[in-house]
């Protein structure tokens, strides 16, 4: 331990910046607290705004889990892992719309999601107008393509080219409400993939089964 003369001695021999007249620099630490203060808002507001979208739905009912469980099983199997990871790892599945959804346009009549918010919620007709795990399974691959940030384009665009890999397909279900509806918003959304006059209908994504 010092003795206090010799503290008094360091204390008195410190430089003293006020006294020696060099100017202390307070604003940037100043400015680093107001972005603090302004990032926290922002979390906080978003925070919030998920809050509310949760809390103004309802999540599906537990007879109607395992079969988004199932669907997502299958994209599993047939190796779509990014897609996979996205729907485990990162959703909120709801089975009733929230508030937001309740003001804008559906984007189809088996599902919705809300990106970046990673909120899927899943219609009636996911489970009644889908014929078996393979149509939920395109279903939910759909979605997951929104939960990357892609439009109705490329997630349309992306489900119909890779259609053979997931098992759905002109042979399997083209006749399924499903597969009639799909084909038609994709040729909607992505007419660029039937402009093949040597594929059946014109489909550049068609192949011999």
């Amino acid at each position: 331990m010092l003795k206090q003369g010799e503290q008094c001695y360091t204390m008195n021999n410190t430089p003293d910046a006020a006294a020696s007249g060099a100017t202390v620099d307070t604003s940037m630490p100043q400015i680093l607290l107001t972005f603090a203060n302004h990032a926290m808002a922002g979390v906080l507001a978003v925070v919030a705004f998920y809050l509310s979208l949760v809390t103004t739905s309802l999540p599906p009912a537990p007879h109607e889990q395992p079969a988004i469980d199932r669907a997502v099983a299958i994209l599993e199997e047939k190796g779509f892992n990014r897609e996979v990871f996205l729907l485990r790892n990162t959703v909120t599945f709801r089975s009733t719309d929230h508030w937001l959804n309740a003001i804008v346009e559906k984007e189809n009549a088996y599902a919705s999601t809300n990106f970046p918010f990673q909120i899927i919620t899943v219609y009636p007709d996911f489970h009644v107008k889908t014929v078996d795990d393979t149509e939920r399974a395109m279903i939910l691959l759909h979605e997951a393509r929104h939960l990357m940030g892609e439009g109705e384009k490329e997630a349309y665009g992306y489900v119909w080219q890779n259609r053979h890999r997931l098992g759905w397909t002109q042979l399997s279900h083209g006749t399924t409400p499903s597969y009639i509806t799909v084909s038609e918003l994709t040729r909607e959304y992505a007419p660029e993939l039937f402009t093949c006059s040597d594929k059946l209908w014109g489909d550049c994504t068609e192949r011999g089964e």
